[in-house]
């Protein structure tokens, strides 16, 4: 019944949000696994991915890949940037701390994305500021938790990947509306995997020989975490709101920290499990707020 209703009615669009936050939460795992560095598992993961959409970008939807207009090229490539910087800061945060601070920091960006609205756009009802204050508490709990750990320097960086996915996921919602999924993805992803190489260049990083373990992980970010996960997520952006996709996210960071308790036997510190529940509950409320806000807005198909 669902399979054959993907235009986007229905339950469809949840299913493959809840596909999403599956495949989205074995990206740490994978990336602890790998012995490459953080920008190199970044550059490798989008040029797989880039490779997997080439057949249909260049095939059943190359019309719509050549059409696009050259300000959508621009913001794509723009998009694409926000990503790549995203996925290594998101890489080099889990060299420094641990998986379940890293993925509850980075995926608090509703937190960020409800600052947005209420202070600029004036969409999100203030009370969702309740929220907002619960969260960031967390946030700054949870750094005082990397001061004890060492692990401050890995907090920021994933916080800062935080902020990039805010970025990443505000443009995906206004560029979903005008662009089909995969010359969306296909061309996100390319431009991301051309930035990322430049960047391992420019910082003298070896691209070559890789182990074969290596990629291995790599196709595994592609396939699973990238195409079945973020992929899913930019299908859905035409769908839902931006809102209800940050809200999905919150799964990640409660099965990663399963995954890793599990595959890495890293269980997170009484002090981390308190700051995390406190910046979810944060998260919840605000976007609580910003999905009804969301609802009472005219459709924009």
């Amino acid at each position: 019944m669902f399979a054959n209703r993907m235009d986007g009615t229905g339950y469809t669009p949840y299913i493959g949000i809840i596909i999403a936050v599956v495949s989205v939460s074995f990206a740490s795992i994978f990336i602890r696994w790998s012995d490459s560095p953080p920008l190199v598992i970044a550059a490798y993961r989008m040029l797989f991915a880039s490779l997997m959409l080439a057949p249909f970008a260049l095939g059943p939807c190359r019309r719509q890949c050549v059409s696009l207009s050259k300000n959508s090229y621009g913001l794509l490539a723009g998009i694409g940037v926000v990503l790549a910087l995203h996925f290594w800061a998101f890489n080099a945060s889990l060299t420094l701390t641990t998986v379940a601070a890293s993925t509850l920091l980075v995926t608090a960006h509703p937190l960020i994305i409800g600052v947005v609205s209420i202070f600029l756009l004036k969409e999100t009802d203030k009370r969702a500021m309740v929220g907002m204050v619960l969260g960031f508490s967390g946030i700054i709990l949870m750094s005082v938790s990397g001061l004890e750990g060492g692990e401050l320097a890995g907090n920021v960086l994933a916080f800062t990947g935080c902020i990039l996915a805010a970025i990443y996921i505000v443009g995906g919602r206004l560029m979903r509306q005008k662009v089909d999924l995969v010359p969306y993805a296909f061309f996100v992803y390319l431009f991301s995997t051309i930035f990322l190489f430049g960047a391992c260049i420019a910082t003298g990083e070896q691209l070559w020989p890789m182990s074969s373990e290596d990629l291995l992980l790599f196709l595994l970010l592609a396939g699973v975490s990238t195409i079945l996960g973020h992929t899913m997520y930019n299908w859905s952006l035409k769908y839902v709101s931006a809102s209800l996709v940050s809200i999905s996210l919150l799964g990640e960071p409660i099965l990663a920290t399963i995954w890793a308790a599990l595959f890495l036997n890293e269980v997170p510190t009484p002090l981390v499990l308190v700051s995390g529940a406190l910046l979810m509950v944060g998260v919840l409320i605000v976007a609580k707020y910003e999905v009804k806000i969301e609802r009472e807005k005219p459709a924009l198909l």
